[in-house]
Order: C-alpha cells, then structure tokens, then sequence
C-alpha cells in the first residue's frame, strides 16, 4: 500500500554529534608586549573542517532545531514515485509529522484525495490519521478522521513515525570514501555537497556510530534500508548551507527489483507549529466504517 511505504520511507532520516575544531594565536601571540602599541589580540581563525567534521557539526545544529519543513521524494521499484511535502518534528517525546502526498500517480490514492488532489497525514502520539474525504464520508458516520490501524505491530504504521535528518548524516560520516563534491546551489541558496557510500553490514555493527546517535536509532535506520531492499550499501548524500544546517540528503542504491532512490529536502528549521492528535470524538477507523457500510 502506498501510504504505508510512504510512512515508513520517511522514517529513514537520521542523526550525528560533535563540534567543529577552531584554532586561533597563542596565548604568548595573542597577548600585547609590555610597551606594546598592540591594543588588541589578533582575530582567532578558524580551521577550515573536514568532511567528517562539517557533517558532525551540521548534525549537532540540526538536533538543536528538532523540526523542519520538508519535500519528499521517493522512488521504488515495487510503488513508483511518491512525492509529499509537510513538517517533521523529530523531537524527543514528540516526534511526528503533517504529510501531504500528491496522488496524481496513483490510483489507491486517488480514492482518498481531497479537493486539491493530495492525501493529507498525520503522524503523532504513536497514532497515523488522515482526514475523511471523497468515497469515505459516507461510511465514516460523520467523523473527520481515519486513524490507520496495522494487522500486527510490524503492520502498524505508527511504528514508523519519522524522525530528523540525523541518522543518515551519521551514517555518512563513517563512509570510507566520503568526500566533498564541491559548491552547488539548492533551494536558492550555496550549499557544501558531500558524498559516499556505506556498508550497511558494517553499519549495523559500528560501535563508534553509538557516540553521534543511539543504538535504537543506528538500528532503525538500518532496518528501514534493510526494509526499502538495500541489503549491502546505500550511497548517501548531503548538502550543508552556510549555517550548518542540511537543506538536503539523498539515499540510493539498488534493490533486487532495481534502484530505489530517496531525496528529501529540509527548510524552516524549528520554525514549525506542534503537531496535534484529532479530537478522539472526530476519529473512526477501517473497522468501523465497515461495520457502518455493512449497516447503510
């Protein structure tokens, strides 16, 4: 089902730590001579950072705004091109998201769309929602949601709730061959490209990972790539702004039925409203509007 790859496709994002390095004067530089005219210390330079370091320093700036605007695009081989876009909230205790995702390509969702051709989700407090509109009204008795349920906890979709772009950025930062691509514009504005490719294998096991993200989330992303069919390497990129903030990452690789490619691009950090659950009054679910059908 769609919608379910979409969910899951959008949790694989992830998360990275640690400063970036400065070097300046000595102390015996910085300070002035006795009898000296100096008034001032000279001004410290920076140290220009490395790939590793500029992506640590990124991830560390990305933490600290827990939320962001986002465009997604995916493509697989088994549901084809799925773009949305929306908020995501990846902060602790309050992760989610408000997705809306263009229906144009698919018939499934064509069924759900609303008015403006897009399926409109949130995903919070554990729960995924969608409003009622078009075919559904009839049978949903009046309320305005639909909370998806899943056939067994690995069916939920609310096991997947998304998380920022920390995991990936992560992950990059262990690549053998990560290097920087240079300067590209993205989203109007300069950006610092990096790439490489990382065994995923050699992921799953990375103990030294665990000091930029946790277990629970190094394990999840790679469950997630292990889910979207990518079971050796996946490439990734991202591109840095001036303020050390992604403003985009990519993931691909190639599955048994061909490659797979996620791009999601990220803007208005921390400038997003709290994502709220629907009144419980307004909600249904699949099993009561069936029981509703059955009865009309």
């Amino acid at each position: 089902m769609r919608i379910r790859r979409l969910v899951a496709i959008t949790a694989a994002t992830g998360t990275l730590a640690l400063g970036l390095a400065a070097c300046g004067d000595s102390a015996e530089d910085a300070a002035p001579k006795a009898g000296s005219t100096q008034g001032s210390a000279k001004p410290a330079e920076k140290k220009e950072a490395t790939p590793v370091e500029a992506l640590q320093n990124a991830t560390k700036a990305v933490e600290q705004q827990a939320s962001a605007k986002v465009s997604v695009d995916a493509v697989d081989p088994a549901d084809g091109n799925t773009k949305a876009e929306g908020t995501l909230s990846w902060e602790k205790g309050s992760e989610g998201a408000e997705l809306s995702m263009d229906a144009a390509s698919d018939p499934d969702l064509q069924d759900m769309a609303g008015p403006d051709g897009k399926v409109h989700m949130t995903m919070a407090d554990g729960g995924v929602y969608l409003p009622v509109e078009g075919e559904m009204a009839e049978a949903a008795g009046g309320k305005k949601w639909l909370k998806l349920d899943g056939a067994s906890a690995e069916d939920n979709p609310a096991a997947d709730l998304p998380h920022g772009p920390a995991a990936a950025l992560a992950a990059l930062s262990t690549a053998p061959d990560l290097a920087e691509a240079g300067k590209e514009q993205v989203a109007g504005a300069e950006a610092t490209h990096y790439t490489g490719t990382v065994d995923i294998k050699k992921l799953a096991a990375d103990t030294a990972v665990l000091e930029l993200i946790g277990k629970d989330e190094r394990d999840a992303y790679v469950k997630e790539l292990r889910t979207t069919g990518l079971k050796n390497t996946v490439k990734i990129e991202a591109w840095i702004g001036a303020d050390d903030l992604a403003v985009q990452t990519v993931e691909s690789g190639t599955t048994a039925k061909g490659a797979a490619k996620l791009t999601i691009g990220y803007s208005g950090y921390g400038k997003t409203s709290a994502i709220k659950v629907p009144p419980a009054k307004d909600v249904t679910t699949f099993a009561e509007m069936l029981q509703n059908a059955a009865q009309g």
